[in-house]
């Protein structure tokens, strides 16, 4: 929190933070993604309940992206298609998330990516312990600052009280702060302007670029998306459409 900074320089502050800090975390979440695809299985990009939906759901079906992902929002907590202080109290449902996956029917050899930035709700729990339950590799994006520092008998706790950080085989860390936002300004008596939803982009498009790397430096050919608007794009698209369309619930 620095009110004398501008947005701008407080995210670039972030972003450089989280490269620094999460560089060989990228790099393993890459291999992990990209053994995974090679093998023919998925990867789940998952959000646990309001905005932690956007950066899973900008995995999916996206220009340039893989098409190997399979979203799964938290339906009954995605702000908009239900109301918002309906989907808060769902996230803090215990149970709920846990037919999610089961319903998704994640496997052993898949790669499952949680992401909820506080990472301690019943939402995101729940989520990593039904994939790990399934054998699913599991990499969650999540917030050590939150874990640490939200008490035990907070009610958004999950009822096991753990945290995600030692629940996931990979845990990436986006430094959010406690209340996500990061300027102040005087006369005003709390912060605002978020921060997550530029921070989790870039996590998942340095997931996603490492990922690639791997791959080509294996001989692989990556399936992803081209842009449909191009000239081309549908026809290059259609062969992945039809590899995956089985198998993608929403796709």
């Amino acid at each position: 929190m620095a009110s004398r900074k501008s947005f701008y320089a407080i995210t670039l502050e972030y972003l450089e933070r989280i490269e620094k800090g999460q560089a060989e975390n990228f790099k393993k979440a890459g291999v992990a993604m990209g053994d995974a695809v090679m093998a023919d299985h998925l990867i789940h990009a998952i959000g646990t309940g309001g905005h932690t939906n956007l950066p899973p759901y900008d995995m999916f079906y996206r220009a340039g992206g893989f098409a190997a992902v399979n979203f799964i929002p938290a339906l009954a907590a995605l702000y908009g298609s239900v109301p918002a202080t309906y989907g808060m109290r769902t996230e803090r449902l215990p149970g709920y998330m846990e037919c999610a996956i089961d319903y998704y029917r994640i496997e052993k050899g898949d790669v499952a990516i949680v992401f909820n930035t506080i990472g301690v709700n019943a939402g995101s729990i729940d989520a990593c312990l039904a994939c790990k339950k399934r054998g699913a590799f599991t990499i969650g994006v999540a917030s050590t600052i939150w874990q640490r520092e939200i008490p035990m008998d907070h009610v958004t706790r999950h009822p096991s009280k753990k945290n995600m950080m030692e629940i996931v085989d990979l845990f990436i860390d986006d430094y959010n702060p406690i209340g996500d936002s990061v300027m102040e300004i005087p006369g005003f008596d709390r912060p605002f302007a978020p921060i997550s939803g530029i921070t989790d982009a870039y996590i998942v498009r340095r997931m996603e670029i490492e990922a690639v790397e791997y791959m080509v430096g294996k001989g692989a050919t990556p399936p992803i998306y081209m842009s449909a608007n191009r000239v081309g794009g549908d026809e290059a698209n259609k062969a992945l459409i039809d590899k995956y369309f089985n198998r993608i619930k929403l796709l």
